[in-house]
């Protein structure tokens, strides 16, 4: 059994394709792409989680008749955590619980499940995820707090595998500290100019390794110690953007073979590729 977790597929809703520029050319195409998503991944024994906007619309006879044909075409045991456009008719449907705001637990992990964002929620100062919808593309969250709208997951429903890599790529919420001091992330600081740096969102930052200096996320070299830097760095040191860009220079870099620097999009390209 797998639980799926979704957010504001908007049935029905033509405005939502010019609105959140969604790439279908009407609204059925739309409703039958996102169906097909569900029922793709979507089986018999596992639950779905649709965290809000289930279907937007009138509801004259007709839509509430198509609406009901998807929701009776997708498996599983059907939950709808509400969301600001689900109507009464909407509740109405067959569903296997309806709520304002659930609070489950998956694989030991606990989840906190509404249709809005949250800075903090009950189990977040133990690891808890909490996991909405509502903004479509606005805005994908934070390190603890995911959006799983259609919108930016390829219209498709997700696991909580899915959702723990994507939150680890996302930075820490700013005010965090301040709702829940004493609970602070883990972070590291650069070497040079002690700026705090978040260790998991390591792109834009590097390591010392060995005799080079490389890119904290893939490991590629940017340069040679004591070739533009410093000799007394250590290893596993991290050192920021700034820093980095303040100490070397072009002649400094040490490019993939093949390749040229390019500064005016600040980064190197393969040589017969125009900038």
């Amino acid at each position: 059994m797998t639980h799926w977790v979704t957010a504001d597929p908007h049935f029905g809703h033509a405005n939502i394709i010019r609105f959140c520029n969604r790439p279908f050319p009407d609204v059925e195409a739309m409703d039958a792409h996102i169906l097909e998503q569900y029922r793709a991944r979507v089986r018999p024994g596992d639950d779905l989680w649709i965290l809000g906007d289930f279907a937007v619309g009138k509801s004259n006879g007709t839509q509430r008749a198509a609406v009901r044909a998807m929701f009776d075409a997708f498996p599983g045991r059907k939950h709808l955590v509400l969301g600001n456009h689900d109507r009464p008719w909407i509740r109405d449907l067959p569903w296997d619980s309806v709520t304002q705001i659930a609070d489950i637990l998956v694989d030991g992990r606990r989840l906190f499940l509404c249709h809005y964002p949250m800075i903090t929620w009950p189990g977040a100062r133990r690891g808890g995820l909490q996991l909405f919808g509502h903004v479509h593309r606005n805005w994908p969250g934070t390190r603890n707090s995911v959006n799983v709208g259609v919108d930016i997951w390829d219209f498709r429903p997700i696991t909580l595998p899915e959702i723990e890599g994507r939150a680890a790529t996302l930075p820490v919420n700013r005010h965090w500290d301040e709702v829940e001091p004493g609970c602070a992330f883990p972070t590291v600081l650069c070497a040079w100019c002690s700026a705090t740096l978040d260790p998991q969102t390591v792109f834009g930052h590097a390591l010392v390794r060995s005799d080079r200096l490389v890119v904290a996320q893939d490991g590629t070299t940017i340069a040679r110690i004591g070739v533009g830097l410093p000799r007394d760095l250590t290893e596993d040191d991290h050192l920021c953007p700034e820093c980095i860009g303040g100490h070397l220079s072009l002649g400094h870099l040490t490019l993939p073979a093949g390749h040229r620097y390019v500064e005016k999009i600040n980064r190197s390209i393969p040589e017969d590729r125009e900038a």
